[in-house]
């Protein structure tokens, strides 16, 4: 008996010595290297910023070459090949059916994060007609929401209201503060900037819930299948970073104004006041924000396509699966 229980013991010796074994030789492997783009310099993709100051890439494997490249050209980069990860609107469907083998991996913000502001002088939506509104570039967010708008108050974009685009959401509010537009499309926190200047807010889409794929993170389906383990473990640190960046301002603030080049706290503040409420707690691709683009979309092709096509939701689904958004 005592020779039976001396061998089991060894036998649990043995065991627990080859777990160390095992867990010491996987912290030592090499962290697996993936780039990842974040198309706008913004409060939309400050979560990812968190995940590598705060580590969620590392402590998932990841070694992470995080930057900017404007969304239009990362999505080429992707297609390309010369990235693995960006930050996306509507861009993945478009690209899709043109051919490319993009997809959403995750839907972060499903709805318009959005103002509408104008001239002080302007009293409604409808005192539009007839003149100009800017948006940063066309089939983008801030032009599809503002044509949302005129068509819900009986305008006809382009007949009734000029659009013109000036790329960048500063150049909108400096355009409208000028007096060469009459409105724009704003997202925080230059809301707040706009607000100081004496603009005035017309529409508060944000508070709406329109649905549409403002904020997305996209890959290729070429790319899943050669490295789907690297992908889980990027969609793990993303979500992980998004939740702790929606429950922690007092450590994120510092992050996001390294991140954005904000120091006004009152604008940094404006800015999550405004996110946290759109960021998605559980951040799936979203049917009805897909369809929303679909519906937006020239493309002949978008009337028959079918919203889940765009999508490889997979990575998101084991997340819920393991109760980590209970």
């Amino acid at each position: 008996m005592q020779l039976h229980n001396r061998g089991a013991r060894i036998v649990v010796i043995a065991g627990l010595l080859a777990v160390s074994v095992l867990s010491s030789f996987a912290a030592e492997l090499p962290l697996q290297q993936a780039t990842a783009v974040y198309g706008v310099i913004s409060t939309d993709p400050v979560y990812l910023a968190i995940a590598q100051e705060k580590g969620f890439f590392k402590k998932n494997g990841l070694d992470i070459s995080l930057t900017h490249i404007p969304t239009n050209q990362a999505m080429q980069a992707l297609i390309g090949g010369q990235i693995h990860f960006t930050t996306v609107g509507p861009q993945v469907v478009e690209a899709s059916l043109a051919g490319a083998d993009t997809v959403y991996i995750m839907g972060v913000i499903n709805s318009f994060v959005l103002s509408m502001y104008a001239k002080p002088e302007i009293a409604s939506v409808k005192a539009l007609s007839g003149k100009t509104i800017g948006a940063t570039n066309k089939g983008t967010p801030t032009d599809f929401a503002a044509r949302l708008i005129f068509k819900q108050n009986g305008l006809v974009p382009d007949a009734d209201v000029k659009f013109v685009y000036l790329k960048e959401i500063p150049a909108l509010v400096a355009a409208l503060k000028e007096g060469i537009i009459d409105a724009a499309m704003l997202s925080a926190p230059s809301t707040l900037t706009a607000r100081n200047f004496g603009l005035k807010e017309l529409v508060n889409i944000t508070a709406q819930k329109i649905p549409y794929a403002q904020h997305s993170i996209a890959t290729t389906k070429s790319y899943i299948a050669a490295n789907q383990d690297v992908v889980r473990r990027f969609v793990r640190a993303a979500a992980e970073a998004l939740d702790y960046t929606r429950k922690n301002r007092a450590e994120v603030l510092p992050v996001m104004s390294k991140f954005t080049k904000i120091t006004d706290p009152a604008q940094l503040n404006e800015a999550l006041d405004a996110y946290e409420k759109a960021w998605e707690r559980i951040p799936m691709p979203s049917q009805p924000a897909i369809e929303a683009v679909l519906a937006s979309s020239d493309n002949p092709k978008a009337k028959a396509a079918k919203w889940d096509q765009f999508v490889d939701d997979r990575f998101m689904k084991e997340l819920v699966a393991t109760g980590m958004f209970r």
